[in-house]
């Protein structure tokens, strides 16, 4: 459906078909989300009025109203747009939500250095590798760990279900049509012999970072064992090319000239498996990128990556290079959680009511990204394809362009971003996330404004002001 469709209609697709065991709370739902989606970052007393607030904390304190109920919608809706990919990407990773800050919420578990108070929530996501084009969530995981003055919370997970997140998350997502390949891609947490082994029991692929110096084959006949680690870095360079660095914590932005190494590998069961020696041994490549002269004041890039598709090829070494790299767009979906939609702020009394807000946040999450990766999949299409036309409009206006211009995804999106502060200057390449939300949210601003105009239709205001 359009990316920037009028938030009613997407909020209607997106939870129309939620159970809460009364439709009138489903109904309340969409009005809810529908009002959120317009408003990602404001605080709630902003965005409803007195009556519609009530009504949507009501809708959160509906024991049907499990993070489950919420997003198995939008789930399924993922699911059906990766069976029609060929090629795609689920990455998963975990994040922590802080809200240390907020001490009379309860239910809540020990983060970070256990001085904190929150929740962890891990995400799969699916993606197109060549224009990165986001789908959607396939499975959310959110937890709290137990804690001495509150062993028990509900929504706690032990150390050893923790461990088992991802193999949820690669079990959730399902099995691939005959002629589509989907790959799990994880950083260095997801480094674990069982998600490999779920991952090609549901005939997907795995790309994961090594974490472990773990004992692997050499050979086929796996008669030559090796750490995994030390074995990657003995590998000779077989391509060259380039890696860019983006900016983090004060460090500039940079690119890196690296070397690529890859060779099959034959990962078994390690030790402390129970019954270790009937698990299966899993063919995989172990591939290196490596930067071998970094700049004098400049960490080392490398990374060591295990995938279970074959990596011979120069073109292959660089593919499976490129697919780990696309884990730039987890940070993205986190920093439109976070800041976005503002889910550190939200306040409820108990962790079961905020974790169905939550639920609900990290849906309008995926549509803001959604947003910001339209100029990469879809910037030469007609803007109508993500944006209603009052949208267009009063955008326009609002730059100086001719309502009569025929304006592209680019177009729009850009000057979107310019409401928000962003210049468009050579050099500048494309707007970023924080510049792009307080765009749109100065745009809702306007749209109110365009509603309420006295030489507006009714029809007209009464149309946009719902948005």
């Amino acid at each position: 459906m359009d990316l920037l469709a009028d938030p009613c209609a997407w909020a209607e697709a997106t939870f129309g078909t939620v159970e809460l065991g009364d439709r009138r709370r489903t109904r309340r739902l969409i009005a809810s989300a529908a009002r959120i989606a317009a408003n990602p970052s404001r605080p709630f007393p902003q965005v409803f009025d007195w009556n519609s607030l009530r009504g949507f904390y009501r809708v959160c304190d509906q024991d049907q109203a499990t993070l489950e109920a919420l997003q198995l919608p939008h789930w399924q809706q993922t699911r059906s747009a990766l069976a029609r990919e060929p090629l795609a990407l689920i990455l998963h990773d975990t994040t922590e939500l802080d809200f240390t800050d907020h001490p009379a919420v309860t239910g809540l578990g020990p983060i970070g250095n256990h001085r904190g108070r929150g929740f962890f929530q891990h995400n799969s996501l699916a993606v197109r590798p060549d224009n990165h084009r986001l789908l959607g969530l396939t499975f959310q995981q959110l937890w709290v760990r137990p804690a001495p003055e509150n062993p028990t919370p509900a929504l706690a997970l032990d150390a050893a279900d923790e461990g088992a997140v991802w193999r949820r998350g690669i079990q959730a997502t399902g099995t691939p049509p005959p002629d589509c390949c989907w790959v799990h891609v994880g950083d260095r947490a997801s480094d674990d012999y069982e998600a490999m082994r779920a991952a090609r029991e549901q005939g997907t692929h795995f790309l994961w970072r090594v974490a472990q110096n773990r004992t692997v084959f050499t050979t086929p006949e796996h008669d030559r064992s090796a750490g995994l680690l030390g074995y990657a870095r003995s590998l000779a360079g077989q391509a060259s090319d380039t890696v860019s660095i983006p900016g983090r914590g004060g460090r500039e932005p940079r690119t890196a000239a690296v070397q690529l190494a890859g060779a099959a590998v034959w990962v078994p069961a390690p030790a402390g498996t129970p019954q270790r020696r009937s698990q299966p041994v899993l063919s995989a490549w172990v591939i290196r990128v490596w930067e071998p002269d970094p700049p004098a004041d400049a960490e080392a890039l490398e990374w060591v990556l295990v995938c279970s598709l074959p990596t011979t090829t120069r073109q292959e070494l660089r593919q499976r290079r490129d697919w780990y790299s696309c884990r730039w767009l987890v940070e993205l979906y986190h920093l439109a959680e976070k800041t976005g939609c503002g889910e550190e702020e939200r306040r409820f009394e108990t962790a079961e009511r905020l974790a169905a807000c939550l639920a609900v946040l990290a849906v309008v999450a995926v549509r803001i990204v959604q947003l910001r990766n339209a100029l990469d999949w879809e910037g030469s299409a007609p803007a109508a394809q993500v944006a209603p036309p009052v949208e267009i409009e009063v955008v326009q206006r609002s730059v100086g362009v001719r309502t009569t211009c025929r304006w592209t995804v680019r177009d729009f999106v850009r000057a979107v971003a310019r409401l928000g502060g962003f210049l468009g200057r050579k050099g500048d390449g494309e707007p970023g996330m924080r510049t792009l939300w307080r765009g749109y949210q100065r745009l809702q601003d306007m749209l109110l404004g365009y509603a309420l105009h006295p030489t507006r239709s009714p029809a007209r205001r009464k149309d946009v002001g719902n948005r």
